[in-house]
């Protein structure tokens, strides 16, 4: 198996297979290991690897036939398992990334993975990590299919095969804090992890430490958040591949198309599917959902998230996020005392409540800043509901988390007085059905508060100036993933006049520092009069 590992790799770097950059940065890396002293690769662990894999029988169409592993999957498990440490000959390769386009066997190759673990010694503990115990079940079930020609070593159970004369068990655990209880792994798989919710990955990667050698393998499409830990653990992965950090206990294959390649190019389309030479997945079967999905933009980032392993911020909302101002260090010292509008939508129980400053520039753009506030009850259910790492975002001071249930108004309106001692403050909006005390507050502090309906009447006119500003690439925004995650799942209502006004895709996301940033930017009113200043 080495030599089809190491033929695959080579025919990624000579170019002789369709690749994206992350792939052909795992390929280079597989080859340049190969020369390593510190490390060696066993050979002969992947001879009985591929051996192994040709005992077991296929399922779905394929059901009975010899497990035949196609070059891209003896590359992929050979670089996950059968990499060692050269001073102790322990397993190098503790977490494994692997990324791949739907329909194109990753499940059934884990499965496999799975069985070759649980059967390779005594004690193994291999789990099935997924969102819903059903659909890890879906890995099980397959194992159970194919383990059928191994003899009957194996017992079968409703959430479990096992083999009792070794002690071996293989499980199906949901993504639930509870079920990292006395985990000891020596493989775990997290099936789809791009949908797991809040920081569980991070946890049941660490609850591999407690034995002396674990694999935990990642399997996934991409995931359609950028703020998640799923999306970090990409990130991580992206970051050894380049070379910025040195990282040998993980391995990552991130089979995708590249920033600049089209939807519709179905050379592209081999970059994401590996598979796809072998006829899993056939590419007319591609084809044919690229021509469901490319008259719509939530089909056209569906496609690209699970066909074509690109991550997309694009939600099918209003906003396209590949116009998302690119982070620019903003010199706010040089800005003090300049004219400022400011927006302010204040929140409910529980809810988010954000100011953005407005600054226009002499090129005609706009510099935006943030400020946000959520209070710190449940928070951590909510990072579950809303699948936002709020807690990271307190850390890294863009956001501030106030004790209780509710916003500590008082520390809104200490912001706003700093604000205008900054900047000489316009207009401060506020949407008039806001509270009247707060109100009061700031208007004995001297404040230009003015009142601001967030009905369709007035935001539609602020939503078509965002618009304006977005398209024209004239937003300047530093480091602010909160107003990104907001630009992001924002989607429009329309009227009978064609005027917008935005809402939540779901319930579990916010919103509230887009709609504060158009009520700042309407505030001043863009280069001509707006409806608000009208008014």
């Amino acid at each position: 198996m080495l030599k089809v590992a190491t033929d695959y790799a080579q025919s990624i770097v000579d170019g002789r297979r369709p690749s994206g950059k992350w792939i052909y940065a795992a390929a280079k890396r597989f080859l340049a290991d190969l020369e390593r002293a510190d490390i060696y690769f066993d050979a002969a662990e992947s001879e009985r690897m591929g051996a192994f894999f040709g005992e077991l029988t296929l399922i779905g169409d394929s059901t009975g036939e010899p497990f035949a592993l196609a070059p891209w999957q003896q590359w992929a498990i050979s670089n996950l398992y059968c990499w060692r440490n050269t001073d102790d000959n322990e397993r190098r390769v503790s977490n494994g990334l692997l990324q791949v386009g739907r329909g194109n066997g990753k499940t059934t190759l884990m499965a496999g993975l799975c069985l070759y673990d649980l059967l390779s010694g005594s004690g193994k503990r291999v789990h099935c990590v997924a969102n819903r115990v059903e659909q890890g079940e879906i890995l099980l079930d397959t194992a159970r299919e194919m383990a059928k020609g191994l003899g009957d070593r194996l017992k079968t159970f409703q959430f479990t095969l096992e083999d009792r004369d070794h002690d071996c068990i293989m499980s199906v655990l949901p993504c639930k804090a509870s079920s990292l209880d006395g985990l000891t792994p020596s493989l775990w798989i997290a099936d789809e992890a791009a949908e797991f919710k809040g920081r569980f990955l991070s946890k049941l990667v660490s609850a591999g430490a407690k034995r002396k050698s674990c694999l935990g393998v990642i399997i996934s499409t991409p995931a359609d958040n950028p703020d998640g830990i799923y999306h970090e653990k990409v990130t991580h992965a992206e970051a050894i591949l380049r070379g910025d950090i040195v990282d040998d206990s993980t391995v990552a294959m991130l089979y995708g198309i590249d920033a600049g390649d089209s939807l519709e190019d179905e050379e592209g389309w081999l970059k994401a599917n590996p598979g796809a030479e072998y006829g899993q997945p056939a590419v007319k079967s591609i084809r044919r959902a690229w021509t469901s999905a490319k008259t719509t933009p939530m089909g056209r980032s569906e496609f690209a998230r699970y066909n074509c392993c690109r991550m997309t911020d694009s939600t099918g909302g209003w906003l396209d996020m590949s116009l998302w101002p690119a982070p620019t260090e903003i010199d706010w010292e040089s800005l003090r005392g300049r004219p400022a509008w400011v927006g302010l939508d204040l929140s409910k129980s529980l809810d988010m409540t954000a100011v953005v400053i407005a600054v226009p520039l002499e090129d005609g753009a706009v510099a935006l800043r943030g400020h946000y506030w959520w209070p710190d009850a449940d928070v951590k259910q909510r990072e579950l509901d809303y699948r936002l790492p709020v807690r990271t975002w307190a850390l890294d001071g863009h956001i501030e988390l106030t004790p209780g249930r509710d916003i500590d108004y008082h520390a809104v309106l200490a912001k706003l007085v700093e604000i205008a001692g900054f900047f000489s403050v316009q207009t401060i909006a506020f949407d008039r059905w806001g509270s009247t005390f707060f109100a009061e507050s700031c208007v004995n502090e001297g404040l230009p508060l003015a009142t601001y309906s967030q009905g369709i009447a007035t935001m539609g006119p602020g939503c078509q100036l965002w618009q304006q500003y977005w398209v024209g690439n004239r937003l300047r925004v530093g480091n602010d993933p909160v107003l990104r995650n907001a630009c992001r799942t924002a989607i429009p209502i329309r009227d009978s006049n064609g005027n917008i006004k935005i809402d939540k895709r779901i319930k579990s996301t916010i919103i509230d520092p887009l709609v504060a940033a158009i009520m700042a930017l309407h505030a001043w009113g863009g280069e001509a009069r707006s409806v608000y200043e009208e008014a």
